[in-house]
């Protein structure tokens, strides 16, 4: 038998972690008749309420044991584009919201500036959602652990595009080893859903001349919404 093609591969292992993801989370995988595929205009399966209230008090990895609060995300439930942070900063645990403090403000101005979106239009979440101590990055079984509830949200959503913001939320949703760097200035798919890598908005504000790069990929997440947009208004 011929060896699959390196991109079949890829996906095989993708698919892979996320099953096992799935069953250490405690979730159960239920086949269901005429299942549609999650994915750009697929019907939504469930809420984000549902959800929510599924995940619960959550104790599925050490990160519950020194945070303060559950950060689940905040934006709007039929969004256009999604932020996925690499994990949530002492500031958001403490207020139990997504990118609050100075990360908050530069991703704000990236929304309204570069972006020229609302609100309603973007949902802000991350790949766990417990803080870990000392604001270190997430490891890679934590970030599995909360895959599948990051998958789920993406699928209530149904986005057109989604930013990973760092490079632990690159890996986790692609299932990859290669550095931000590398994954940056192309377009990937999880779940269906094109994915535009960039950087971490702390690294950013310690390293205020690679912002510039972050502004590029920003730009490019702005094309590929207006072909998008584009694209359904001729359908309509």
């Amino acid at each position: 038998m011929n060896r699959p093609e390196p991109d079949l591969d890829r996906i095989i292992s993708s698919l892979a972690a996320q099953v096992a993801s799935i069953r250490r989370s405690g979730l159960r995988l239920v086949a269901r008749k005429n299942a549609q595929a999650c994915g750009p205009g697929a019907p939504v399966p469930e809420t984000l309420q549902l959800i929510r209230e599924e995940l619960g008090n959550c104790s599925r990895c050490g990160l519950c044991r020194g945070r303060n609060s559950i950060v689940f995300g905040n934006g709007g439930p039929q969004a256009r584009l999604v932020f996925v942070g690499q994990a949530p900063t002492p500031t958001d645990d403490a207020e139990g919201r997504p990118f609050c403090g100075a990360e908050g403000e530069m991703l704000t101005n990236i929304i309204t500036r570069v972006l020229s979106l609302s609100s309603a239009e973007v949902y802000l979440t991350h790949s766990v959602k417990c803080a870990p101590p000392g604001g270190r990055p997430p490891l890679a079984e934590e970030a599995d652990t909360c895959l599948p509830f990051l998958f789920r949200q993406l699928g209530a959503i149904g986005p057109a595009m989604v930013c990973a913001l760092g490079e632990a939320a690159a890996q986790a949703l692609l299932a990859s080893q290669a550095p931000i760097d590398e994954l940056r200035g192309s377009i990937h798919t999880a779940a269906g859903f094109p994915v535009i890598a960039t950087h971490d908005l702390s690294y950013l504000l310690l390293n205020q001349e690679r912002k510039r790069e972050t502004w590029e990929d920003m730009k490019m997440i702005k094309r590929e919404l207006a072909k998008m947009s584009s694209w359904q208004k001729g359908r309509e």
